[in-house]
């Protein structure tokens, strides 16, 4: 790796700690100080009964204080890649925890006694080994398979670092060139990287702790599977018993999910009315124009309200080719809206049943379930409470492949069963379809 990729994963590696220290309010809370505060130039006792057990990157050292009064904290000083690092610790603890080693080498740990004045004690010096880097174990533990446009990359992050992911691949001159970064703590990850053809070619990767420690890069040849996007100029609404895209506000109907806008507010969004009387499970149906071998599809929810009001949580997608039975027509409608591909009140056409079928779940023996999805916020914090990681993951979209050993298919139905404030009012920004169209 060169130089210019370490100091541009440092760099953004930098960004991210600062957002997320921006986005918190630390709380200190105001403890008695322990013994006396005047001047005291006398240094207290060291440490006794010193014991390090190594851990991945790092140590868990417990020991015993001094029976004194005067004593303010403990302090624990080490080097390493010739960097001084410094960890404190409460006097009300026998214990601290020292990390971010990313190499198994050994370390001397010089740990001292502070007492109010400043003044530190003898140190007691001692050596250890810590166990194997949580950033080697990630690369490691690392499965990269072939998918539909690109690669599934999958991981394990056990000791749950904050581990910044680059994901490079190969242009066509064979150079490795930079393609997205991911932050994530989760025990486990998986990421897809699309947008390439079906040649074969190099995908990289390499992590970055938050100590800037930056891992070896780790290389795959990978051919990936064909998929293209389909034309969404062929999408259009239908109008199914029971379904919820007719009851659009005017400004903001259902073809607004298929616009081009990924990330949405106010008019470039689809909304549904919230007086509609609609009753979850929602159901909306999307002709996609012609029947193709589907691979998988992106959900883009509203932009503003991530994790939170109207947008999609738990839903199903169901699939059919061909026009739906049973009495189904083919008819026209207006679409009223800001949107340039509408501004001139142009008819579309839209399939139409009013039968029972759609509404008794008949409907559901002809066609097929192409998934089950469930949006999930990364960071698992409360409604309103959304880490720079949350905000990344609603940014990229929510992806959800569909199986393989389905017919071709040119018509789905989406069955919301929970929005994240529960409600029975939609709003979705766009959604984008896969496939293989040969």
């Amino acid at each position: 790796m060169n130089n210019n990729s370490k100091k541009m994963k440092r760099t953004v590696f930098r960004t991210l700690i600062s957002a997320i220290l921006l986005s918190c309010v630390v709380f200190s809370c105001k403890e008695e100080p322990r013994g006396q505060t005047a001047t005291n130039k006398t240094p207290p006792s060291p440490l006794s009964n010193v014991n390090i057990t190594p851990l991945p990157g790092g140590a868990h050292v417990t020991y015993t204080l001094p029976n004194e009064e005067d004593i303010a904290y403990v302090k624990c000083e080490f080097v390493f890649n010739n960097k001084e690092r410094t960890v404190l610790s409460s006097v009300y603890k026998n214990y601290l925890e020292v990390d971010g080693i990313s190499e198994e080498v050994e370390i001397e740990l010089k740990l001292s006694v502070v007492n109010n004045s400043e003044v530190a004690s003898k140190p007691h010096l001692e050596k250890f080994i810590p166990l194997e880097p949580p950033m080697t174990y990630i690369l490691k533990s690392m499965k990269v398979e072939p998918t539909f446009g690109g690669v599934k990359v999958s991981w394990e992050n056990p000791s749950r670092i904050l581990a910044g992911i680059s994901f490079l691949a190969s242009n066509d001159d064979g150079e490795l060139e930079f393609h997205d970064i991911l932050y994530s703590s989760l025990p486990q990850g998986t990421k897809s990287l699309r947008g390439f053809n079906t040649d074969s070619r190099t995908f990289a990767f390499s992590i970055v702790d938050k100590y800037e420690n930056v891992s070896d890069t780790v290389r795959f040849e990978i051919e990936p599977i064909y998929e293209v996007m389909l034309d969404k100029e062929l999408f259009a609404r239908g109008e199914l018993t029971g379904d919820i895209s007719a009851e659009s506000h005017d400004t903001r109907p259902i073809e607004h999910i298929w616009n081009g806008v990924l990330h949405g507010e106010h008019f470039e969004i689809w909304h549904t009315r919230a007086d509609a009387g609609f009753i979850p499970p929602l159901t909306f149906t999307v002709d996609l124009g012609e029947e193709t071998q589907l691979t998988r599809i992106v959900v883009y929810n509203r932009t503003g309200y991530e994790y939170g009001q109207h947008n999609l949580r738990f839903f199903d997608i169901w699939g059919i080719g061909g026009y739906p039975p049973p009495y189904t027509t083919v008819g026209t409608h207006t679409v009223r809206g800001r949107d340039p591909v509408y501004h001139n009140n142009e008819p579309v056409t839209v399939i139409r049943s009013d039968h029972e079928y759609y509404v008794d779940g008949s409907w559901q023996q002809d066609w097929y379930r192409l998934a089950e999805c469930e949006i999930v916020k990364p960071s698992g914090s409360p409604v309103g409470v959304n880490t720079p990681e949350d905000i990344a993951a609603h940014m990229a979209g929510y992806e959800f492949e569909f199986p393989q050993d389905v017919p071709k298919t040119r018509f789905l139905r989406f069955v919301v069963f929970e929005t994240w404030a529960r409600t029975a009012v939609l709003h979705i920004s766009e959604i984008s379809v896969f496939g293989d169209d040969r």
